[in-house]
């Protein structure tokens, strides 16, 4: 079968330095999409994940306990449910391996014919970073607000980003996922999918939440009447990438011990000292292996439980358990 290939592009944080043109080959699919790859690998190597990964390697067993037990005491409970090994491969998961930060400029919709168009950052991104005007344009253009951290005191984007377009549509058993060009020509704001995506049900934001909140930017435009709020839900829930999270408040006195999660391919069952809280079928794959959760003290005499599903897939989910 013959290669086939598609366009998208690195905006570098310099303002001064061109836009650039990048291809990429459609043949993996979603499972092995070559853009977020190639954004992986490009973020990885600028934040010397390498040099830490080598360093994890190297660490004695000595250091890689004391490592697990600083983690255990970050939580405020010296008796959570997990050994020292499962500790340490989140922790290096989440600091050695490549990985970015996605925000959807548009999410799919009929309106804007299921074609989704995102943003990749780095997401361990250095304070040294500057602002990256063009980027922020962008996401302003889609009718989202700039990001804000508390590590930065102006709201934006920062370091350089990458943008690509897919067509993403469940309904269609013929072709489902497919990457789409996205040119230089797409960064201007007369672009006709920026016209689209401003429009009612066009896919864009309505100027009242980040683009990286995927959840929020699809119930606000009601594309997912299913989805109930979060009083209803008890429990409050995002998605960033391949990372959901569902987060719950529970008793002060609950200790890791109290909590009885079960991770399954497609389903989850959470349950704190017998009373089950969710269970049903996940918003997509996941990756049992690598989901996890943490329980830590919220204040006024509660305490959070935080549920972390790793997605099989990069597909945006429309709930976390239905």
């Amino acid at each position: 079968m013959p290669k086939s290939f598609f366009q998208y592009v690195l905006i570098p944080a310099d303002s001064s330095l061109a836009v650039e043109s990048k291809t990429g080959d459609r043949s993996g699919g979603l499972a092995n999409d070559e853009l977020v790859k190639s954004a992986k690998d490009y973020f990885f190597e600028l934040s010397g994940g390498a040099a830490k990964a080598s360093a994890w390697q190297q660490a004695t067993p000595e250091q890689r306990h004391a490592i697990a037990q600083q983690w255990r005491k970050h939580q405020n409970d010296q008796n959570i449910n997990m050994t020292d090994d499962q500790i340490l491969n989140y922790i290096q998961a989440s600091q050695t391996n490549p990985s970015c930060e996605i925000m959807a400029l548009t999410v799919p919709t009929k309106g804007n014919d299921y074609q989704a168009v995102s943003m990749y950052t780095s997401d361990h991104s250095s304070e040294n970073e500057i602002k990256n005007e063009r980027a922020c344009q962008l996401l302003l253009d889609c009718g989202h607000r700039l990001p804000e951290t508390a590590s930065r005191k102006e709201a934006g984007v920062y370091g350089d980003v990458f943008v690509g377009r897919c067509y993403d549509n469940e309904q269609d058993e013929d072709e489902g996922w497919k990457r789409l060009d996205f040119t230089h020509e797409d960064l201007n704001s007369n672009s006709d999918w920026i016209k689209i995506a401003k429009s009612i049900n066009g896919g864009g934001g309505s100027g009242a939440s980040n683009a990286a909140s995927l959840s929020g930017t699809m119930n606000q435009m009601n594309m997912n009447p299913s989805t109930q709020d979060d009083e209803s839900l008890g429990y409050k829930w995002d998605q960033a990438g391949e990372e959901v999270e569902m987060r719950f408040i529970v008793a002060v006195d609950v200790k890791a011990k109290d909590v009885q999660i079960k991770f399954q391919h497609s389903s989850l069952s959470v349950k704190v000292s017998g009373e089950t809280l969710a269970e049903g079928a996940t918003g997509g794959a996941v990756v049992v292996d690598e989901c996890t959760y943490t329980l830590q003290d919220d204040g006024d005499n509660k305490r959070e439980l935080c549920v972390i599903l790793i997605k099989k897939d990069g597909r945006v989910w429309a709930h976390a358990v239905k």
